[in-house]
């Protein structure tokens, strides 16, 4: 889906949700143009301190953003963690953040209890992602090619409805498959389920190993022969193989890679959001902070990260 598909369907859900009521006490909300606020020498933002919690996929830019910030305005602080979409949501929602990283919109629970402490979820729109399937080296070593999958043959892999290899595809071994998903609650997972199973109806099969990180999914691919998971796209390093991934099975078939994605031709590809409480305060840390993520020289960094950035560089 390209970048302006995935704002429409972003837009029709909204209009959708506004219109069923159940976004009308607790909106979601997208803001997307640059600020134009002018600040002061003497604000406060500068010796303020924030803190951002959330998606391990949006981890990179905001640690990179905030060591950059924080070189600039070196009497600023921004404490930067992971843990997950879902762990970003939840300390938005009960005030311990300032800024939610999400690799995902909020579930209708986070919704409800979003409503239910008067805490409305301004998401930001700061670059766009792919997510790659990867497989251990063992899976591909007898092709002469990359390793072609459909959407739904992707999601039969994971739901166990393929137990060995060599059921996918022909010259594939005749092996156990080994499955890794990320956690509930994960960003990368939720949108993996999105474009992968819930189209076709299919859960994750029970026994399948939780990785509670985009590293940790890595390595575990790499360690485990005949095994399957998936990554952001900053993550796809390594000793291991990317799945070329299609639409239909007559194709055509796309890599994870950059140019892929900006082009809007791979099929699993999402936004990336910094997420807060309202509207920033004009002038406050945590609006000045996304302004930089937002500028040239943070889209920049989201580039120099392995992601597709959304506002201009220059």
């Amino acid at each position: 889906m390209g970048k302006a598909g995935i704002l429409t369907v972003v837009i029709v859900a909204f209009i959708i949700g506004l219109l069923s009521g159940s976004f009308a006490l607790a909106p979601l909300l997208s803001a997307n143009q640059e600020s134009t606020y002018a600040y002061s020498e003497d604000s406060l933002w500068r010796t303020d301190s924030i803190r951002v919690v959330g998606s391990t996929t949006v981890l990179p830019i905001a640690n990179a953003c905030a060591l950059r910030f924080t070189e600039l305005y070196n009497t600023t602080n921004i404490i930067v963690e992971g843990g997950g979409s879902g762990r970003g949501y939840s300390e938005l929602i009960g005030g311990l953040c300032d800024i939610a990283d999400a690799s995902r919109e909020p579930k209708q629970s986070e919704l409800d209890k979003a409503k239910q402490k008067g805490v409305t979820l301004i998401l930001h729109e700061i670059a766009i992602d792919g997510i790659a399937i990867i497989v251990h080296p063992s899976v591909t070593q007898n092709l002469n090619g990359p390793l072609n999958l459909t959407l739904e043959e992707i999601g039969k892999i994971f739901a166990g409805v393929y137990s060995k290899w060599s059921e996918v595809k022909e010259g594939l071994p005749n092996e156990e498959i080994v499955v890794f998903v990320r956690e509930s609650g994960s960003g990368t997972r939720a949108t993996f389920e999105e474009f992968c199973m819930e189209p076709f109806g299919l859960e994750v099969k029970t026994g399948a190993s939780e990785v509670l990180s985009n590293p940790a999914m890595r390595q575990s691919v790499e360690q485990t022969p005949y095994s399957i998971g998936y990554v952001g796209l900053g993550f796809l390093s390594g000793n291991v193989e990317a799945v070329h991934v299609a639409e239909e099975s007559s194709g055509p078939f796309y890599a994870p890679t950059y140019e892929n994605v900006k082009e809007g031709i791979y099929p699993l590809s999402r936004y990336l959001y910094m997420v807060t409480n309202g509207i920033p305060e004009s002038g406050s840390l945590t609006d000045r902070f996304i302004d930089f993520v937002k500028s040239p020289e943070g889209q920049r960094i989201v580039e120099q990260c392995g992601y597709i950035a959304i506002y201009p560089k220059e």
